[in-house]
């Protein structure tokens, strides 16, 4: 079975394979198509050639035919949109668009580290820190997104967690940004990934405990992380 959609990038259409046909995946990837391999359980089948795959075209959707598409052109997946902000991946040379200072001590510290974060971190789990940019300018603001839960909480519940974490950029602060920005995510974690979702804050950030309270996350736990300072965790369910 072979099936090409098409779907619209950015005002341009593309087409994206599916099969489960080797010679036909093999014959898209040569002609420089996005494409997604079909498994069939137990088949024996040898579609390695693919870096995506599905077992039905049932798991087909719009939202997942474009974001193959997507990274088969390096064009970074939309996250969320909310009034003022176009929650996106970071894409290579937004390291120009950061206000000095940012791009280095906030986010990845270098060039090759973003690439290297573009290709596995959401090449491979599809979620991490996400660009946070003005809708009209598409300048960036800040970061948003959600990463594997680390630290004294690393097995938060018993089981793996992931933990939301924002940062505004100092120029764009006291404008509800953070807020805004989150709320944005948390709409996307609901629909894409497992609940519960933790924060982890100082606690003597004020500001920061105010936002995680008005997005509907309660206080879990406490620990002192030994240089002098509390640290609060927080938990949030779909």
């Amino acid at each position: 079975m072979t099936k090409e959609y098409l779907v619209m990038i950015e005002g341009k259409p593309h087409t994206v394979t599916v099969s489960d046909d080797t010679e036909a995946l093999l014959a898209a990837k040569v002609a420089g198509k996005a494409f997604v391999g079909l498994w069939k359980r137990d088949s024996g089948q040898d579609i390695s050639v693919a870096r995506y795959l599905i077992e039905s075209v049932e798991d087909l959707s719009r939202e997942y035919l474009e974001q193959v598409a997507r990274r088969h052109l390096g064009i970074p997946w939309v996250i969320a949109e909310t009034e003022r902000l176009v929650i996106r991946e970071f894409q290579p040379g937004d390291e120009r668009e950061t206000e000095p200072g940012e791009w280095e001590e906030e986010i990845f510290g270098s060039r090759r580290l973003l690439r290297d974060y573009i290709r596995y971190q959401y090449g491979f789990y599809g979620y991490g820190i996400w660009a946070m940019t003005d809708k009209e300018s598409g300048k960036i603001m800040g970061r948003a997104g959600v990463f594997n839960l680390t630290g004294q909480w690393e097995r938060a519940g018993g089981h793996d967690a992931l933990e939301l974490g924002y940062r505004v950029f100092a120029p764009y602060r006291r404008q509800g940004l953070a807020l805004e920005a989150c709320r944005g995510v948390l709409e996307w974690y609901k629909e894409h990934m497992d609940c519960p979702l933790y924060a982890k804050i100082d606690a003597s950030n004020k500001a920061s405990i105010k936002v995680i309270e008005k997005l509907g996350f309660s206080f879990t736990d406490q620990r002192y992380t030994g240089s002098g300072q509390w640290q609060y965790l927080y938990g949030w369910n779909c």
